[in-house]
C-alpha cells in the first residue's frame, strides 16, 4: 500500500511542478509583451513628435522585439500600441496573449 501512496505523491508533485513551470512561462511571456509594447509606442511617440509616421515605427520596433502589431491609434500627442504574441501551450495547443501601452510627450 506504502508503494501506491508514494507513486500517487510523486505523480501530484510532478503535476504541480509541471503546472508551476507553465504559469511562469505565461508569466514571462506576458512580461515580454508588456515591454515591446512599452518600447513600441514610446518610440512612435518620438517619431510623431517629429512629425512622422508613428505607427510605422511602433510597428517596427514590435516586430523587432518578437510581438505582432495589434493595433496602433494616435490621441492627440499620445500613441496607443496594442501588440500580441502566442505562448506555446503543451499538447500542441497555443494560446494568445496581448499587451496594450500608451506613451506620449
Amino acid at each position: 500500500m506504502a508503494t501506491v501512496w508514494g507513486l500517487a505523491w510523486v505523480v501530484v508533485c510532478l503535476t504541480v511542478g509541471w503546472l508551476a513551470v507553465m504559469s511562469a512561462n505565461i508569466a514571462a511571456t506576458q512580461h515580454h509583451l508588456d515591454g515591446a509594447a512599452d518600447l513600441a509606442a514610446l518610440s512612435g511617440t518620438a517619431r510623431l513628435q517629429k512629425h512622422g509616421d508613428a505607427c510605422a515605427v511602433a510597428e517596427e520596433i514590435a516586430g523587432d522585439n518578437d510581438a505582432e502589431m495589434a493595433g496602433c491609434t494616435i490621441e492627440g500627442n499620445d500613441v496607443v500600441v496594442t501588440v500580441h504574441g502566442v505562448v506555446p501551450l503543451p499538447f500542441g495547443l497555443d494560446g494568445t496573449i496581448t499587451s496594450q501601452a500608451r506613451a506620449g510627450p
